[in-house]
């Protein structure tokens, strides 16, 4: 019986030996605590640090998406010119044969008489 009661004042003292070692260390309660709200904040900048991070890339997804949009709308552009212009070549051509169809039927004809 005895043997049981040095053991259990050994065991006592040895935990409050153990709680003046971890309270000289700083490992008290208000420092378990402080390190949660290290880890909580330092959870919450790199969760902000990654939002940021994934803005930047859509934002340069839509940035490379823009930029192939426009690149489009001026390649149409540039095709509706020149679709443009062979257009007017051609009705100038056509005006061209015209006018010189017109003018060899009006050299080939006899002088219209006088009234």
């Amino acid at each position: 019986m005895f043997g049981d009661v040095d053991s259990s004042d050994s065991d006592t003292s040895e935990h409050s030996q153990s709680q003046a070692k971890r309270r000289r260390r700083g490992e008290g309660t208000s420092s378990a605590i402080n390190n949660s709200h290290e880890v909580g904040s330092a959870i919450s900048k790199s969760a902000s640090i990654i939002a940021e991070a994934l803005q930047a890339c859509e934002e340069e997804r839509r940035h490379r998406d823009l930029l192939t949009v426009q690149e489009r709308r001026l390649k149409i552009e540039e095709l509706r010119v020149e679709i443009n212009r062979e257009a007017i070549n051609d009705l100038v051509d056509a005006i061209n044969k015209l006018s010189s169809s017109i003018l060899a039927l009006v050299s080939n004809r006899p002088p219209a008489a006088p009234k």
